[in-house]
């Protein structure tokens, strides 16, 4: 069926733009993440998640927290909003590029809607943590004069 679209890709478009409205206004979903973490982060985002692209992925859970995107697995990776470049939404991937770095991590989830979620919560907080820094290199700047 040509034009027809697949209920994964429908459902993941309008989770997408369900959040657009609650996160323009900084309202981001809250939930229980699997491990503690550390006093005043906040879990928004958990899924199941295969990391990489090849036969020896790693497998566990993407966390998206007020400060950090966490893979908990068999390797732990931590990694600052302020050092993420860009969050790309591909099929069922969260493609994420690195300041400064050619690298790229890809988290694959289980469903369109689950990526979409995740994509729009992980872009959503880039961008707050792009503003923030911007932010404060501006008001450094002014009080430095």
């Amino acid at each position: 069926m040509k034009g027809s679209s697949r209920p994964d890709e429908v459902a993941g478009a309008y989770i997408s733009s369900d959040l657009s409205d609650p996160l323009l206004q900084g309202d981001l979903p809250v939930v229980t993440p699997p491990d503690p973490l550390a006093p005043g982060d906040q879990c928004h985002f958990v899924a199941p998640v295969r990391f990489g692209r090849r036969r020896a992925d790693l497998y566990g859970h993407l966390l998206l927290t007020s400060g950090w995107l966490k893979f908990r697995g068999t390797l732990d990776l931590s990694i600052t909003w302020s050092e993420i470049a860009e969050v790309h939404l591909a099929a069922r991937e969260i493609v994420i590029a690195l300041q400064d770095s050619r690298r790229l991590l890809r988290f694959s989830c289980h469903s369109q809607a689950e990526t979409a979620r995740g994509a729009t919560i992980a872009q959503y907080l880039a961008q707050s943590a792009r503003v923030h820094t911007a932010d404060s290199a501006t008001t450094f700047h002014h009080a430095a004069l």
